[in-house]
């Protein structure tokens, strides 16, 4: 494969996350055609990422969530592919919250293979490698290996899942102010389990082979495994998710149950 430095892409996404850190009172909000938030920083951080990649990976294909699209048409037919979000958590980003987080993933023929995450309030940093690791913090991480009953368990839930979802988990839910923070935790054992609402390509791609690399996987609401190289498109949606440890899927699929027309 194309050589990629794990170290480079580290100091990358931390500097990028540590930029924002500073940066975060010195914001200019607007809102996109679909009414989601974006700042200055957000596009910030897209650029310098993205001057990174144009640099050190010039023949790969790119998507970024602030505009960025560099490739053919169909995406997934790109033997490299970059998926940036800048700052998943714009919402908390911008409410002075801490839950947020850059995120940077690399897809190989519609497959993610490596992802890099920085939590800068937290000073978390999850590591997905080509040859397979799952690291938080340079430590190996796995999921947990049986469902979770206990009181203070927690599973990760959508900031609007008051209005879409009845839940009966036995334990707690919380809600981690971004997807991609919610699906490391899963795969870090933090949380059992995360449903993820309807989102897009660069919500998912970045955590999505530390999922892999730790022992869980995306499915949607269906039992269907999620397939990101349908998805790898700015106008694309994902399904309502779950994300939880192999062979765990229906344990936390039978604790949610979906509030009828709240799409």
């Amino acid at each position: 494969m194309s050589s990629i430095v794990v170290s480079d892409l580290v100091r990358l996404v931390t500097s990028c996350g540590n930029y924002a850190k500073q940066q975060r009172h010195q914001l200019a909000v607007t809102r996109k055609s679909d009414g989601s938030l974006v700042t200055n920083i957000d596009q910030a951080v897209e650029a310098q990422i993205v001057a990174y990649l144009h640099t050190n990976f010039p023949t790969h294909a790119i998507l970024g969530e602030e505009g960025t699209y560099v490739g053919d048409q169909n995406l997934a037919l790109h033997e490299y592919l970059w998926v940036i979000d800048p700052i998943d958590g714009t919402s908390a980003f911008v409410g002075g919250l801490t839950g947020w987080c850059v995120g940077i993933g690399l897809v190989h023929f519609g497959k993610a293979i490596a992802g890099f995450v920085y939590a800068p309030m937290s000073e978390e940093l999850f590591v997905a490698t080509p040859d397979g690791l799952a690291l938080r913090n340079e430590q190996p991480i796995h999921v947990s290996r049986t469902p979770s009953i206990h009181r203070d368990d927690w599973m990760a839930i959508p900031s609007d899942a008051h209005r879409k979802y009845t839940i009966d988990y036995p334990g707690r839910t919380r809600t981690t102010g971004a997807t991609i923070m919610s699906m490391c935790y899963v795969a870090g054992e933090i949380a059992s389990a995360a449903l993820i609402g309807s989102c897009k390509a660069w919500d998912i791609a970045p955590a999505l082979a530390l999922v892999h690399n730790a022992g869980a996987e995306l499915w949607g609401t269906d039992g269907s495994i999620v397939d990101l190289s349908t998805m790898l498109h700015p106008d694309a949606k994902t399904p309502t998710m779950i994300c939880a440890p192999r062979d765990q899927f229906q344990h936390y699929r039978d604790t949610i149950v979906k509030i009828e027309n709240s799409d």
